[in-house]
């Protein structure tokens, strides 16, 4: 145990610098949202070309995980679906952004970093399609759902195009395109123009944790009890639904190997995307998503270090 603690500890202290930076008014909203457009626009780009560039698209991206990581995400979503509107009634708003709570991981800000420790040959592999299926799939199929019977002039399907249009601007989303195509061309760039990315690559995941902790200190404990039944249900969905039906779908799907399977497990174990709250801004809830990746990421520590716990015991 005191070995996880060695690897998930330091991940954790930089989201709780983050996040005790701005409660301590040491550093301000605005310049924690700076840093992670920082991340988010060239950082991590800069690492995902890097790394996804100078390898064929057969050796980074892996299809067999993309299969098993939708397939769980995308039969969570629907029980969330399906339960929300048959037992509880609940909005199709609120049914949207709950449903995007337990299935989308934090691939870039902490899954990432945290695989980039357990398993570095596979981490880009394991952002990359995860990130695909999330941007591709999973996001614009949570604004369909959020957008239905809320607003007269929008329709599932109109939130369905509105998701695929965003991510044109999807910097992240963009830089895998980029980085498959530069993959594909054989084409080599100059030293003058690398290196700058290169200096780039170090500093996307630290930097990134920190605006983690920064992003989760605008929600409140008030605020937190103020939700505590919706927050419960995402934060159980995230943390334990999530990654039990990823791994239920590495049973009834082609058999993957053995860390792909434990590094996909991590990854959807993961609290939910950074954006989480922005993305339910629209939809008028985003003191609950706020308040959810507070209480999820926080919570997070624990059932992460149990979950890598239980992957060593079962390795030894």
């Amino acid at each position: 145990m005191a070995t996880i603690l060695t690897i998930t500890l330091p991940i954790y202290l930089l989201i709780g610098l983050g996040f005790l930076s701005v409660r301590t008014g040491y550093f301000a909203g605005s310049d924690i949202r700076a840093i992670g457009t920082f991340v988010v626009r060239f950082a991590l780009p800069a690492l995902i070309f890097l790394a996804v560039g100078t390898e064929t698209p057969s050796e980074t991206l892996h299809w067999g995980l993309f299969a098993v990581y939708l397939s769980a995400s995308l039969a969570l979503f629907a029980t969330c679906i399906l339960v929300g509107r048959l037992v509880f009634r609940a909005r199709w708003s609120m049914l949207g952004v709950v449903g995007l709570g337990m299935v989308g991981s934090n691939s870039a800000f902490v899954g990432f970093p945290l695989l980039s420790i357990l398993y570095p040959d596979l981490a880009v592999t394991i952002f990359a399609t995860v990130m695909l299926l999330e941007n591709v799939i999973l996001i614009p199929l949570a604004l369909a759902v959020a957008d239905a019977g809320e607003r007269s002039s929008s329709t599932p399907l109109q939130g369905f195009l509105k998701g695929l249009k965003g991510l044109i601007k999807n910097p992240l989303v963009l830089s895998i395109l980029v980085a498959l195509a530069y993959s594909l061309s054989g084409l080599t760039l100059p030293e003058p123009i690398l290196r700058p990315i290169e200096m780039l690559r170090p500093i996307a995941s630290p930097v990134a944790l920190f605006a983690v902790g920064g992003t989760v200190a605008a929600a409140t404990l008030a605020s937190a009890r103020d939700m505590a039944v919706p927050m419960g249900v995402i934060l159980v969905g995230k943390l334990v639904l999530h990654p039990l039906f990823f791994l239920a779908a590495t049973l009834l799907l082609p058999a993957l190997p053995d860390e792909i399977r434990h590094a996909g497990l991590i990854n959807a174990a993961c609290p939910m995307l950074s954006i989480f709250p922005l993305i339910a801004m629209a939809y008028g809830r985003e003191l609950l998503a706020s308040t959810a990746l507070m209480v999820t990421t926080a919570a997070s520590f624990v059932t992460i270090s149990g979950l890598l716990w239980i992957i060593s015991l079962a390795a030894s």
